[in-house]
């Protein structure tokens, strides 16, 4: 929170969750209900979160982040499709990270993940949609 110099309180905290497609509006969280869980050939351990980041000509792109290096854009649409939603809920990338920061409760730091992808921390593997 923040007060400006007339006195009025800004309120800052609440990260969207939510990306402007191609005009429409998709909740990162309902894709990553879709993912979770959807890939058990690799194990218990993979883990996918997704953020977003501008473009020019849709407004955003979905970005899904896994601490699965072998994990694939094609298993990640198969999985979005067969949970029913559209295609502007598909990532156009994927990256892979050791590790998906957490918050105290178990629950994904998207902040700190949106930070590390945009910053210089990012060295490991981008995969952009064909």
């Amino acid at each position: 929170m923040s007060a400006d110099g007339d006195g009025y309180l800004h309120i800052r905290g609440r990260m969207k969750r939510f990306a402007k497609v191609s005009g429409e509006m998709v909740s990162l969280t309902a894709v990553e209900d879709a993912l979770a869980g959807a890939f058990p050939q690799y194990g218990l351990r993979c883990q996918v979160a997704v953020i977003t980041r501008p473009d020019e000509s849709k407004g955003e792109v979905l970005i899904a982040v896994s601490n699965e290096p072998k994990l694939t854009l094609d298993e990640i649409r198969a999985a979005i499709k067969a949970k029913g939603l559209t295609n502007l809920s598909v990532p156009g990338e994927i990256k892979a990270v050791k590790e998906i920061p957490k918050l105290r409760h178990r629950q994904v730091n998207h902040r700190e993940l949106q930070a590390q992808m945009s910053g210089a921390k990012m060295n490991n593997r981008i995969m952009q949609a064909q």
